[in-house]
């Protein structure tokens, strides 16, 4: 019976100390995502880079940058794309507001081992789709 005891114990305070864990993770996920993170994506023509560049002011910026499309060398920029805007988090969910396009946006995220993965709902012709993105920190 003591051992019982002590093996419930054990769990329910690891359990606590996880949950603890997680709530202190939650408290701070706005200033984990301070910094810029990046992906890329390969095709025939070229290379597509995007960096998501948030600041502890709550503003954010989004860039895409394309290398080697256009009958140009893989390696040379050959057109960019800068979006600006405002970011809030609550939760495990961040909120995207961007003025030049007038538009908001919102989005599961987590982040693990420097990877920032972000959760969404995109809406192709046909029909909404769950959408994974993977970012990894640059800086």
């Amino acid at each position: 019976m003591k051992k019982g005891f002590k093996s419930l114990f054990v769990i329910f305070f690891l359990f606590i100390s996880c949950a603890d864990e997680d709530r202190v993770n939650e408290d701070n996920f706005e200033a984990d995502l301070t910094g810029s993170w990046n992906r890329s994506d390969y095709q025939v023509e070229g290379e597509i880079v995007s960096t998501y560049t948030f600041r502890s002011n709550s503003t954010y910026t989004y860039r895409i940058d394309w290398f080697g499309f256009n009958g140009k060398s893989k390696t040379e920029l050959t057109d960019s794309s800068e979006s600006t805007g405002v970011f809030g988090v609550e939760g495990d969910s961040i909120f995207f507001q961007n003025f030049e396009f007038n538009s908001e946006f919102s989005s599961k995220f987590w982040i693990k081992d420097d990877v920032l993965k972000l959760e969404y709902i995109t809406y192709p012709a046909d029909a909404p789709v769950l959408t994974q993105m993977e970012y990894n920190r640059v800086d």
